[in-house]
């Protein structure tokens, strides 16, 4: 049983970033830039009114309130027809370019209109005020968003403004997700005494396609090791393959010996993780194998640190680990496993500090448990009690944003 920073690095140290491709803006949302992308040209590319209003001039209000000649307008996508004098004033919007002459914008809810070509400007304004000054926010040739970032949608409008109408990005890897047991059945049956249906496929198929990866599910086979051969031989289609099930010690838990039957490398078969501690990886050429536990938050969590890493890395992302913060605890938790423990909490800001209340789980198998959770707390393997006031890391999970630890 290895250490969990152990274990993670064998995950990294093994996993290939894949080739990059183009992909039209369109498709770039959730994808990694595989290139340090260049602005093509300045931004804003000329003086910007930043607020509906008046270009004046500073030094011709500075006694305000005053009144100046209304010479013209100018609306975005306008260029401004004259300049402004001593003494006058340009109405304009948000967006437009400022007029020469002009080194200000007073916003239109500090003026008053007077008809007759004059406007009265109620208080001074400083010069520059509420002007985006040419270049300010990127020069022509300036680096906006950096090879590996995951282009999220405020990323996506920096690229339209640049005009990347193709973004390289890293390939998604293809996964195929197999689940075996003879206890299962699908969602859509019921299941009789004895029976459970089959949770595990649907999550970590989902959890791989949240991560990026284009996944398949191999379905659910039995604890047959014929049977689990035929369907990981199909597996080894994808870059990744993702068994779960049958991988800890029991009298049906085939799997490692199936693996080795493909000549897979095992790299490790156990880690010092709670929950989750029957846990495989191995590689078969360049492809990747990963063995996760049966009991689904085992699966869930184990996917989270180690599997959703790898395949962000096969993208070329530079976080590939969820954020961890420092929370203060609101009750007590213990950690009697003898291993790095993760134990669902839910987590919020408060007072200027994050606090977590753990979440009462039964277990390893307690999926409902598991979805009121925003984080995982942490505990060292040598950490048997936290008391509540104490801190402690939490392992920020995907939904933390959606969830504020008020539920």
């Amino acid at each position: 049983m290895i250490p969990v920073e152990q274990a993670l690095d064998i995950v990294l140290s093994h996993t290939p970033v894949l080739p990059s491709e183009e992909v039209d803006l369109s498709e770039s949302v959730g994808r990694v830039l595989a290139e340090d992308v260049r602005s093509d040209v300045e931004m804003p590319p000329f003086d910007r009114a930043a607020m509906d209003g008046y270009a004046v001039r500073a030094r011709d209000v500075a006694q305000a309130p005053v009144t100046l000649r209304v010479v013209g307008q100018v609306r975005a996508g306008q260029v401004p027809a004259r300049e402004v004098g001593d003494g006058e004033a340009i109405q304009i919007m948000t967006g437009a370019p400022v007029p020469s002459g002009a080194d200000a914008v007073q916003p239109v809810e500090k003026t008053r209109a007077l008809g007759d070509g004059r406007v009265e400007i109620l208080a001074p304004v400083e010069p520059a005020a509420h002007i985006a000054p040419r270049g300010s926010e990127c020069r022509a040739g300036d680096a906006v968003l950096a090879k590996g970032h995951t282009v999220d949608p405020a990323a996506v409008a920096v690229l339209a403004a640049v005009g990347k109408a193709r973004v390289r990005v890293g390939r998604r890897p293809t996964v195929s997700v197999l689940v075996t047991g003879d206890e299962l059945v699908d969602v859509w049956d019921t299941p009789r005494r004895g029976r459970i249906r089959n949770s595990n496929g649907h999550a970590v198929l989902a959890q791989a396609r949240w991560a990026g990866a284009d996944a398949r599910s191999l379905g659910i086979v039995p604890d047959q090791a014929d049977r689990i051969a035929e369907a990981v031989r199909a597996g080894f289609e994808s870059d990744v393959l993702i068994v779960s099930g049958g991988v800890s010690e029991g009298a049906y838990d085939l799997v490692e010996d199936v693996l080795q039957r493909f000549d897979v490398g095992l790299l490790f078969t156990k880690v010092a993780i709670k929950p989750g501690a029957p846990l495989v990886f191995g590689r078969r050429g360049d492809r990747l194998v990963f063995g996760l536990p049966g009991n689904p938050v085992s699966a869930q969590v184990t996917f989270d640190v180690f599997v959703r890493a790898a395949l962000l890395r096969m993208q070329g992302a530079r976080a590939v680990s969820r954020p961890t913060v420092e929370a203060e605890l609101l009750e007590a938790v213990r950690n009697k496993s003898g291993r790095k423990a993760h134990l669902p909490a839910q987590i919020r800001f408060e007072g200027g500090r994050f606090v977590a209340r753990p979440v009462a789980s039964m277990g390893s198998a307690d999926i409902v448990a598991h979805a009121r959770a925003n984080a995982l707390l942490v505990l060292e393997a040598d950490r048997v009690r936290a008391e509540a006031g104490e801190r402690a890391p939490a392992l920020l999970l995907g939904n933390f944003l959606e969830r504020d630890g008020s539920a």
